[in-house]
């Protein structure tokens, strides 16, 4: 084997534990919690990482045919961040009586 390949392989491998990594603290993240915002940035860390993970194999086999599989993780992920901010913002609509409290933090601050 030529020097490269063995330079090729170990960064490789590098990058698959740096990766492995990642995710794991994602989904610790996502398991803790303790907010709905926190869960949210858990998952749109594990689909980046799912996302990086299939762009590295396809460059890895010079093959392109998981690129739609690519857009709709990516959309997935933006259309998800979007309703969860959407749930969670407190609403303007003075119609709208208590339903501001959508978070766990305000919902404390109101009871006391």
């Amino acid at each position: 084997m030529s020097a490269g390949v063995v330079v090729m392989a170990v960064c490789v491998a590098v990058v698959l534990v740096l990766l492995g990594v990642t995710l794991a603290l994602a989904v610790g993240r996502i398991v803790r919690g303790p907010t709905i915002l926190d869960r949210m940035i858990g998952s749109d860390l594990v689909l980046t990482t799912v996302l990086i993970v299939t762009a590295a194999a396809m460059v890895l086999r010079q093959d392109l045919t998981a690129v739609p599989v690519l857009v709709v993780i990516a959309a997935t992920s933006v259309f998800a961040t979007v309703a969860v901010a959407r749930a969670v913002t407190p609403s303007s609509d003075p119609s709208d009586e208590g339903s501001d409290a959508t978070t766990p933090e305000h919902a404390i601050e109101e009871e006391t």
